[in-house]
C-alpha cells in the first residue's frame, strides 16, 4: 500500500417518526418532540438523518444522499434525555442531550455521561475493525493496480482532458484494467480505472479515488464514473499527494485533472482534495511556508477555499487564493482553454 506524507440538506420540513417502547416520560417533553429536537440538531450538523429514529437504538444513515451510503449514524438513549451522532466519513462525533448538564440531578448527570462514554467506546471498537478491514480491501485493489503508459485508457483520459502533455505521470496515479462497478447490491460490469491514493495527514491512506474509464480514455457511462472506496479512516485533512513541496511550497486544488493542469500552468507542485468539503479541511505538510489554493469558480470551491485561506493566516502561513474568471470553470478548463500559457501567479487568468 502506498504511504506518503503526505450538498443540499435532506428532509430539513420531514418530521421524524419515532418507536417508543416503555421509557419515562419527561416533564413537559412529549416522546415524539424529543425525537424531533435529536432529529434536529443531527440535521444541524450533518444535513441528513434519519426519518425514523428508534430509541435505543444505533441508526445508519447517508450523510452525502448517495444510495448505499451509511456513513452517519446516531443512537437516541432509551430515556430520550440524550444521545449521540456522527460520521464515519468525516470522522466526527457529537452528543445532545434534553437540557443543559449543568441544571441535572448529579445521579442523571452522572448516568448520561456513563451512556456516552460506553457507546462511544463501543463505536470506535466496532470502527476500528471496520476500517481495519477497508484498509486490507485497499492494499488488494492497489495490488493490483499498475504505472500508467502512453496508450492506455487512464492515459488517454489525461489526453483528453488537455494534460497530454503531463508525462511522466505522477506515480500516485495507477491504472486498474478491470474495476469492479457497483450501484447499490447491483453489479454494473467491469471497467478500466484511473486510481490515486487519498493519504491522511500521518501517511495512512485511508481510501482509493477510482475515476471509470472506456477503453478510449472517455468517462465510463454508469452513474457516478468517480467514486471513493469505502475509507480506512477519517478523510478530513487528506489528499490525493500527486507532489511533495518545493522550497516549502505547495498548491492544492479539488479534483486530480484541476491538480495537474495547475501544476503544469505555474509550476506550483499541487495536490488534489477530491472535493471542496476536503479542501477546506485540508491539512497542509508541515514545514510549509506558501499556500496557494486553486480554487474552483463556483460557490462552494470559493467558499471552501476561503475557508483554508483563514486556517492559513491563523497559522501565519503565506496564502494566496487563484480562481478563474469565469463562472462556474476550473483551472483544467483554463489550462484546456489556453494551452501551454502560464497561469498568472498573482491573481486569476
Amino acid at each position: 500500500m502506498l504511504n506518503n506524507h503526505y450538498a443540499p440538506r435532506a428532509g430539513l420540513g420531514a418530521p421524524a417518526r419515532v418507536k417508543t417502547g416503555s421509557q419515562a416520560p419527561i416533564k413537559g417533553h412529549g416522546a415524539g418532540d424529543l425525537c424531533q429536537a435529536f432529529r434536529g440538531a443531527i440535521l444541524a450538523v450533518l444535513g441528513h438523518a434519519p426519518d425514523v429514529i428508534e430509541p435505543g437504538r444505533l441508526h445508519r444513515f447517508t450523510t452525502n444522499g448517495r444510495r448505499g451510503d451509511s456513513a452517519g449514524w446516531c443512537r437516541l438513549f432509551e430515556d430520550l434525555r440524550g444521545g449521540v451522532f456522527g460520521c464515519h466519513r468525516q470522522g466526527l462525533q457529537q452528543t445532545w442531550h434534553v437540557a443543559d448538564q449543568a441544571g441535572m440531578p448529579w445521579l442523571q448527570r452522572a448516568d448520561l455521561q456513563r451512556q456516552i462514554k460506553h457507546l462511544a467506546a463501543k463505536r470506535a471498537a466496532q470502527q476500528g475493525q471496520q476500517w481495519a478491514a477497508n484498509a486490507a480491501r485497499l492494499a488488494a485493489i492497489w495490488a493490483e493496480c499498475i504505472p500508467l503508459t502512453p496508450g492506455d485508457p487512464a492515459a488517454l483520459y489525461l489526453q483528453r482532458r488537455g494534460l497530454g502533455d503531463v508525462w511522466p505521470v505522477p506515480t500516485v496515479l495507477r491504472l486498474h484494467r478491470a474495476m469492479a462497478y457497483w450501484h447499490g447490491p447491483e453489479k454494473l460490469g467491469t471497467f478500466a480505472a484511473m486510481v490515486a491514493p487519498i493519504v491522511a495527514p500521518d501517511g495512512r491512506t485511508v481510501a482509493l479515488h477510482r475515476t471509470y474509464l472506456t477503453g478510449d480514455g472517455r468517462k465510463a457511462d454508469v452513474p457516478s464514473p468517480k467514486k471513493l472506496t469505502a475509507t480506512a479512516g477519517p478523510l478530513a485533512g487528506a489528499c490525493i499527494a500527486l507532489h511533495e513541496p518545493a522550497q516549502g511550497c505547495i498548491g492544492i486544488a479539488e479534483g486530480i485533472e484541476t491538480a495537474l493542469a495547475a501544476w503544469r500552468a505555474s509550476s506550483v507542485p499541487t495536490l488534489a482534495s477530491y472535493c471542496a468539503g476536503n479542501l477546506a479541511a485540508w491539512q497542509w505538510p508541515p514545514h510549509t511556508r506558501r499556500l496557494v489554493i486553486f480554487a474552483d469558480a463556483d460557490e462552494p470551491g470559493r467558499a471552501a477555499a476561503q475557508a483554508l485561506k483563514a486556517r492559513a493566516a491563523a497559522a501565519r502561513l503565506r496564502c494566496e487564493v487563484l480562481t478563474p474568471n469565469k463562472p462556474g470553470a476550473d483551472w483544467c478548463d483554463v489550462w484546456a482553454e489556453r494551452g501551454a500559457a502560464r497561469v498568472n501567479g498573482e491573481g486569476a487568468a
